[in-house]
């Protein structure tokens, strides 16, 4: 009785230090991609910089410590993204960080040759802010640029 006993505390203390976000108050932050610039590069690595709008909809500051997030592009993988930057995420405001990252190269290239004038350049950020409180989750996508932006013609009606 005591071996089953043990094991169940040992479930249940791993399964909810794994989930240190259920119990954080208030709703979820949304995080957005601004701008993506592209910085040095060589034969096999480019670095960018991703900016990313962190929105905090709750009724209390938001203390972010760090951000650990995936960047796709049309739905092709872009880069990975780490940051330790500190920053305060005022209520019911929003502010804007910047995270170096590095991709290969070759992603590049394949990204550019994906793309068309024709189409929307979307994209889809998942990640985790990492919070004095815990990880919160976030995925959101959107359009970095409307159909014919590069182009110079007008978007369809």
């Amino acid at each position: 009785m005591r071996r089953l006993a043990s094991r169940v505390g040992l479930v249940a203390v791993l399964t909810l230090s794994g989930c240190a976000s259920w119990f954080m108050k208030g709703e979820a932050p949304e995080v957005l991609v601004t701008n993506v610039t592209p910085l040095e590069a060589s034969a096999f690595e480019q670095r960018l910089q991703v900016d990313l709008r962190i929105r905090n909809p709750n009724d209390f500051d938001l203390a972010v410590t760090g951000i650990d997030f995936r960047l796709d592009l049309n739905g092709n993988r872009l880069a990975r993204g780490l940051g330790n930057k500190e920053l305060v995420v005022p209520r019911l405001s929003d502010s804007v960080t910047s995270v170096e990252t590095s991709t290969s190269t070759l992603q590049v290239v394949r990204q550019l040759l994906s793309f068309s004038g024709d189409q929307p350049l979307t994209y889809h950020v998942t990640g985790v802010l990492h919070t004095k409180e815990g990880r919160l989750p976030f995925d959101n996508s959107g359009v970095l640029l409307e159909q014919g932006a590069l182009s110079g013609s007008p978007p369809p009606q």
